[in-house]
């Protein structure tokens, strides 16, 4: 049954898809996480600079107010991304349990035409053996 192995085949090449978009979801949570630790390394310089710097006050609101809109931006995106990795990881177990389950239908339906393949073997043989053992005993 050539079907099962195109089914495989098939079920294989969603399971990579699916590991790849998840690979990339992973990839943008850390760039994300990384915008969001450059952002606060960044604050926490500024907030240094202010004190030794006490003429930066004047623009240090505007700056703290854009700060927290980016940060505020980027904690956004990253319970999107968390989401849907959640999502992605989710659908991936689903295609690789289907997968395996076309995978074990396989090897079953296999088991099943090797046994089959055994029992006419063996019919086949105790045929040719009770022939023989006919045989021998008219010529006797």
């Amino acid at each position: 049954m050539k079907s099962l192995a195109t089914l495989i085949k098939l079920q294989k090449s969603k399971v990579d898809e699916q590991r790849v978009l998840l690979t990339k979801l992973q990839k943008q949570l850390v760039d994300i996480e990384t915008q969001i630790q450059t952002l606060m390394d960044e604050q926490l310089q500024q907030r240094e600079l202010l004190v030794k710097e006490p003429t930066m006050a004047l623009t240090y609101d505007s700056y703290l107010k854009e700060c927290l809109k980016r940060m505020d931006a980027l904690e956004k995106r990253k319970k999107t991304v968390i989401y849907a990795v959640g999502i992605a990881r989710d659908k991936l177990g689903e295609l690789f349990e289907e997968q395996k389950r076309y995978e074990l239908a396989e090897q079953n339906r296999i088991e099943e035409e090797e046994a089959e393949e055994q029992r006419r073997e063996t019919h086949t043989l105790d045929e040719v053996g009770s022939v023989g053992f006919i045989r021998s005993r008219k010529r006797k």
